[in-house]
């Protein structure tokens, strides 16, 4: 008997908290892949992947060890909206070929898998999914969240700005989680999260059409 996989599209702006969703999606029934430590690992370990992007973006891409700076090449291709579409037609073909080698060796006879991505809707690559989930939260709060992280003001914002408006993310969303409130009523919506996809994959099992989007 063929698997039945309901796939998910796990999104959401820098900062916003998308990993933080998906660790409290994870658990019985839930696959979570990660596409961006995917495309890191890809950088890391792909020569020929390294090969054409040192090719694309100079050797000034390489750190001291060799290895392609992803600080750099962040700020990089941010503001180049050009040079962030071939990056992505490097990388996002491997990404993929990954994700869809992981689902397959899962070996469940129903489950969900969710990909948690940075660029989903952007790429147009949301559509490959049955379910598309976005993670949101205010500017303020995703600035305070990457300062954290060591990010400096400047960078932050511009990173921001080089991202698609959360309101026009929601607008294709099936789901919306909003973040920017206490860690409670994030764990609470990820709950309810969890079992409109549960029921969502109940009805793909038993070949029932999903349902109209919903929020």
């Amino acid at each position: 008997m063929a698997a039945t996989i309901l796939r998910v599209g796990l999104t959401g702006n820098i900062g916003a908290g998308k990993s933080t969703v998906a660790g409290l999606l994870d658990g019985p029934n839930f696959m979570i892949v990660d596409a961006d430590r995917i495309g890191h690992g890809v950088l890391e370990d792909d020569d020929e992947a390294r090969k054409q992007i040192v090719e694309l973006l100079g050797a000034e891409i390489l750190d001291a060890t060799g290895r392609i700076d992803r600080t750099l090449l962040g700020r990089l291709v941010f503001a180049d909206p050009a040079a962030r579409e071939l990056l992505e037609a490097i990388v996002h073909p491997r990404i993929r070929t990954a994700e869809e080698a992981r689902i397959a060796e899962w070996g469940v006879r129903q489950g969900i898998a969710v990909t948690e991505a940075a660029l989903l809707v952007e790429t147009g690559g949301h559509e490959r999914y049955d379910r598309l989930v976005v993670v949101s939260a205010p500017p303020r709060e995703r600035v305070a969240r990457l300062a954290v992280r060591g990010m400096s003001k400047t960078d932050a914002e511009a990173r921001m700005a080089a991202q698609m408006a959360d309101l026009d993310k929601a607008a294709v969303a099936d789901y919306v989680v909003d973040n920017g409130g206490s860690a409670r009523a994030t764990a609470e919506q990820v709950a309810r999260l969890r079992e409109h996809l549960l029921e969502d994959l109940f009805a793909v099992a038993a070949k029932v059409s999903l349902p109209a989007r919903q929020r």
